[in-house]
């Protein structure tokens, strides 16, 4: 038996044969672990204490939740629709993270940029 995984926004019709059998979606996913565990650690940022490493500082899934509806409308409302291209353009971080998974209930389509592993030039 084989399984399909589908990377999809909230905006295709439940009609889409693979949605429709399985939910196998990313942001199907995620919000069950919204639901299920909201204030369970998801995401961690390393701080620098005087130039060293420190501790992590840590968002729940309900706080990424939070900042993942509140940038997809902020995008949303800069005229970008469902379907329509979303680049973003950063290093490996929290923000980027959060960044990306906008793009699964809006149902825009990422362009990923991120040159951190590319080297000066």
């Amino acid at each position: 038996m084989s399984m399909n995984f589908v990377l999809a926004s909230c905006h295709i019709k439940s009609s889409h044969p693979l949605i429709a059998a399985s939910k196998l979606s990313v942001w199907y996913f995620y919000s069950l672990s919204v639901e299920k565990y909201p204030d369970n650690p998801m995401l961690g940022t390393r701080e620098f204490v005087n130039g060293k490493h420190g501790a992590y500082k840590w968002l729940t899934y309900k706080q990424v939740y939070d900042k993942v509806i509140h940038v997809g409308n902020a995008i949303r409302s800069c005229g970008v629709e469902p379907e329509g291209r979303c680049g973003i353009y950063g290093a490996n971080c929290a923000e980027w993270v959060i960044s990306m998974e906008v793009i699964y209930p809006t149902g825009m389509e990422l362009v990923k940029k991120n040159f951190s592993g590319m080297g000066r030039n």
